[in-house]
């Protein structure tokens, strides 16, 4: 008898470890399921603001091309960049990039509008055009800076025990930060 009770210890050892092992594997699995899925959503929430803005461009440059002549080479370059970020896979690296450069090209246009020409800078459909735009690269920073947070707290989780080990497991990666633009 006393053999048996041993093995009945045992095995219920065993079952106590696997089912514990078995728990912490599922809630660890689900938490880092969660915390991408969450830099996902926030990963979305840069698209739509930043397709936002790129809605706002056929406007700008219609308006903008009534008064200017020799800025024209600046609104080619913007709709250029509006075509290629709409055309792209959707990676941060790639949108990053082609944000970054649009944001430059943005810049030039304002300052020249508001240099050498006064009365579209005072005009009012431009200025409603410029402070939405203004208004939605504010909402796109913040967006990044949301993405980001939302990034790192998935990031570490996976780094860290015992997440290194269940998303190991599963095959889950890193996520890459939105570095600039």
């Amino acid at each position: 008898m006393q053999g048996r009770q041993v093995v009945c210890v045992v095995l219920m050892v065993i079952v106590v470890i696997g089912v514990g092992f078995g728990a912490i594997t599922i809630m660890t699995y689900n938490d880092l399921v969660t915390s991408r899925l969450a830099a996902e959503n926030d990963w979305t929430h840069i698209q739509i603001q930043f397709e936002r803005k790129l809605e706002l461009i056929p406007q700008l440059v219609e308006v903008v091309e009534n008064y200017t002549e020799y800025e024209q080479q600046t609104l080619t370059l913007i709709t250029e960049l509006r075509t290629q970020w709409l055309s792209l896979n959707g990676t941060p690296s790639e949108q990053a990039n082609i944000s970054s450069q649009l944001n430059m090209a943005f810049n030039t246009l304002f300052v020249a509008i508001q240099e050498n020409y006064p009365t579209l800078y005072a005009d009012i459909l431009y200025q409603e055009l410029f402070d939405e735009i203004t208004g939605t690269e504010n909402r796109i920073t913040q967006a990044k800076l949301d993405y980001n947070d939302a990034v790192t707290a998935y990031n570490t989780k996976l780094a860290t025990f015992p997440g290194n080990l269940i998303g190991g497991m599963f095959g889950m990666q890193l996520m890459i930060l939105y570095a600039s633009g």
